[in-house]
């Protein structure tokens, strides 16, 4: 019975057990040898190892590193808010591209050429009217969108 209640705190103890001194050592040919125990009349080195990784540690690890990122997000996040990080490179080339097509569809619809466009059927349909006045709406919003510096900037 002694023993079942003993266990449980062994196995708590032991990982700090195994964080003992080791002893090295030359012998007369050279060799190296170590040990937990000194030998008798020679000269020695002590090191201390480091402890054995423990369950505990390792979850605590993660969480910390886990709490880091999560940390770094919100960091980057805010600053993205606050206008404070540069848009990726890939982001504003795509960005140009689209502010160009979006200010060559507007010079289309207003150099007054007849557009045209499909409808529900698919059949080829002249822009005028108010569906013309609906497609330039849509153009100047794209270009408003696409050629001003994204939100936060």
């Amino acid at each position: 019975m002694r023993l079942l209640t003993a266990s449980p705190i062994l196995l708590i103890l032991l990982p700090f057990a195994t964080a003992a001194q080791v002893y090295s050592w030359k012998d007369a040919s050279g060799k190296v040898h170590y040990g937990d125990r000194p030998p008798a009349e020679r000269q020695v080195q002590v090191r201390q190892l480091p402890a054995a990784p423990s369950a505990t540690g390792d979850a605590e690890a993660a969480r910390k590193a886990a709490a880091e990122r999560q940390f770094a997000q919100r960091e980057k996040q805010a600053g993205s808010e606050a206008g404070q990080t540069p848009e990726d490179p890939a982001q504003t080339k795509i960005r140009a591209e689209n502010c160009q097509r979006a200010k060559s569809t507007l010079a289309a619809l207003e150099s007054g050429q007849i557009r045209f466009t499909l409808n529900e059927k698919g059949e080829r349909v002249a822009l005028d009217g108010q569906l013309r006045e609906e497609e330039l709406a849509r153009a100047r919003k794209a270009v408003a969108d696409w050629c001003s510096p994204p939100a936060g900037k």
